[in-house]
């Protein structure tokens, strides 16, 4: 704990490049901010829920997951719904469903339109 109080005094920080620095530099030499002797806590950024809304089903597990590395790729969160059961992957109790948020299922549907027509 001693160690800890004594580095904390001789380092400074850069509020905005984040850069740490010995005790007496009073500037950042990147960005010229007046540098602090600690930084701000982040603030967490605010989640705004989505309502994920069903895009299609596939044939398998496969192809389900298949789509959803493809439209995570392409920044759209995907869930895959219907997969389990005791006896799964022998026989799955139904076809499993891909998910998206509502405010992306245009792009989702363009995206697995052009998979779907490539396979």
């Amino acid at each position: 704990m001693f160690k800890e109080l004594i580095l904390e005094e001789r380092i400074m920080f850069c509020p905005n490049c984040k850069y740490e620095y010995k005790l007496g530099i009073k500037k950042c030499p990147e960005c010229g901010a007046e540098l602090v002797k600690k930084l701000e806590e982040p603030k967490p950024m605010a989640r705004k829920e989505s309502k994920f809304v069903f895009l299609c089903s596939t044939q398998n597990f496969i192809y389900a997951d298949f789509i959803k590395t493809t439209l995570e790729k392409n920044n759209i969160p995907c869930l895959i719904k219907g997969i389990g059961g005791p006896m799964y992957p022998l026989i799955p109790l139904e076809r499993p469903g891909i998910y998206v948020p509502e405010e992306k299922y245009e792009e989702s549907k363009k995206i697995k339109e052009q998979l779907v027509d490539n396979l």
